[in-house]
């Protein structure tokens, strides 16, 4: 069963509030600022990323990540490494777009899935397949490594990468909601990822890395620090 031998424990956050999730215009690689409210939100982030103590911090090269991970990192003595990997979904000729303005362009999101589950971006962004094969090698770069790892990266990539673990089509992997800096958590056993915690707040990864649960039996947040196998 999930979580009768962990050799991993990973923690997936997301980025905190920026002005294009207040302003509404679509920013996938663009390097925009955090808002007053993010900025309150990252100190929380920074604590729960703290607390869940891990060995190594992965990000994305973004500053809206990125900032928040090398703070974590630099609390915690470990290495902070940004990794092409986990940065945003590239929306192409959408960039700085205001989202109404694409849907009256014509240019909505998610992008159109065909009969054959085939994604149909405009040209110049980046299609769901791509981004797809990005979390398959981000998943196959964590899966050898032990410990606890934390990875800080975006609102779209943690809805595809769901899907990648949990085979979601194209057509419905959009459907969540992943609030900023919410986090998924997830435990490896060398070979299976299960997810073990979803949309938690930062309040809520500090509980669960801090202190063991009556529900938790069999300490997949390993908070007694014992070997489950």
């Amino acid at each position: 069963m999930p979580g009768d031998v962990v050799t991993q424990r990973v923690l997936f956050m997301r980025h905190p509030e920026t002005v294009s999730n207040t302003q509404h215009f679509f920013s996938g690689r663009l390097d925009v600022p955090l808002t007053p409210h993010g900025k309150q939100q990252r100190e929380r982030a920074v604590d729960a990323l703290v607390a869940f103590e891990p060995e190594r911090i992965f990000t994305s090269p973004l500053s809206r990540a990125r900032d928040m991970a090398e703070m974590a990192a630099e609390r915690l003595g470990v290495p902070c490494t940004p990794l092409e990997d986990l940065i945003e979904i590239d929306f192409g000729p959408l960039e700085g777009m205001d989202v109404s303005r694409a849907m009256n362009e014509g240019l909505g999101f998610p992008w159109p899935v065909d009969s054959d589950g085939v994604s149909h971006p405009p040209e110049g962004a980046e299609s769901f397949e791509h981004m797809r094969e990005r979390c398959r090698h981000l998943l196959e770069t964590l899966r050898p490594l032990t410990g606890r790892t934390a990875c800080v990266t975006h609102g779209g990539y943690l809805r595809m990468l769901l899907a990648t673990v949990y085979d979601i089509p194209f057509t419905r992997f959009w459907d969540q909601h992943v609030l900023n800096v919410s986090s998924h958590y997830f435990t490896c056993d060398g070979r299976t990822f299960a997810l073990g915690g979803f949309n938690l707040t930062p309040e809520e990864v500090i509980a669960h890395a801090s202190a063991p649960s009556e529900y938790d039996t069999r300490d997949i947040w390993g908070t007694g620090r014992r070997e489950l196998s």
